[in-house]
């Protein structure tokens, strides 16, 4: 897989695009290589990461660390291929890079790249999209769990969740049967229990809760503010109120209440 092919089956924006091309065809990626393949240990991501920022220096819009994501998520394909893992799978989990930055857009106005600290995932063959949600091998405490992921374009409707775990599951018995026996989490604000108060009996929400078992409660978070709202701003008296979740959360907050990235435990 080459850098252009993976940009044209992803429609990474076009003017990104360009600037992408701009800075590949111009760069050297021997100066980047050690880096880029370190992606595929989990426990040097974050290092090898550190070490990318360092080289390429000065970087407008993160152009050219989002061109060695991709350069580093292309050359992955031989991985997908290897194990023999389909080209949906492998082009349906690499269009994070064309749903980040129009999420992005959508909240700034800008086309810019700002989940460089997160795509090293997709690009060291730790994370796939696997139907509607993301699956990812974590590192926890000297075994590995599957983090399950929710995308921002997913359909969560029960039926669409249950047939993504499902399909997640063959997914690793076949091409990872180490992890058949794999424990499945979640960490997410929308495990958080106060917002059963807040929902209907037949939300997408609460079906997805009842999948888990909440070990704990978790940290005070305020990311849900993106998913939810589609801002960053902690100005709660201005927040949208266009659906009753909405509503609910942002009286919520103005009340003085929190929303909590709590820890679940898939209940098989």
């Amino acid at each position: 897989m080459d850098i252009y092919t993976l940009c044209d089956e992803i429609q990474l924006q076009t003017e990104v695009k360009s600037r992408v091309f701009d800075f590949f065809n111009d760069f050297d990626f021997t100066a980047v290589d050690k880096q880029l393949k370190a992606f595929r240990d989990y426990e040097k991501m974050s290092e090898s990461l550190a070490e990318l920022q360092i080289i390429l220096g000065e970087d407008t819009d993160n152009i050219k660390i989002l061109a060695c994501m991709l350069k580093a998520s292309a050359d992955a394909y031989e991985v997908f291929k290897k194990k023999g893992i389909s080209d949906e799978i492998y082009f349906a989990t690499m269009k994070c890079y064309t749903r980040f930055i129009e999420e992005t857009n959508q909240m700034t106005g800008r086309l810019y790249f700002d989940r460089y600290w997160w795509t090293t995932r997709q690009a060291g063959c730790h994370l796939f999209r696997i139907g509607e949600l993301e699956y990812e091998m974590k590192h926890i405490d000297g075994s590995i769990v599957i983090g399950i992921h929710i995308p921002s374009d997913a359909d969560f409707s029960p039926s669409a969740v249950d047939d993504s775990i499902a399909s997640a599951r063959r997914f690793f018995s076949k091409y990872y049967p180490e992890l058949s026996n794999a424990e499945y989490r979640c960490h997410s604000w929308l495990l958080d229990s106060q917002l059963r108060g807040m929902l209907k009996k037949d939300s997408n929400i609460l079906h997805f809760q009842n999948l888990f078992e909440i070990f704990d409660e978790g940290e005070i978070g305020s990311d849900f503010l993106e998913w939810l709202y589609h801002t960053k701003s902690t100005d709660y008296s201005i927040l949208p109120e266009n659906t009753s979740l909405q509503k609910s959360v942002k009286k919520h907050l103005l009340s003085g209440g929190v929303i909590r990235n709590a820890y679940g435990k898939y209940d098989i």
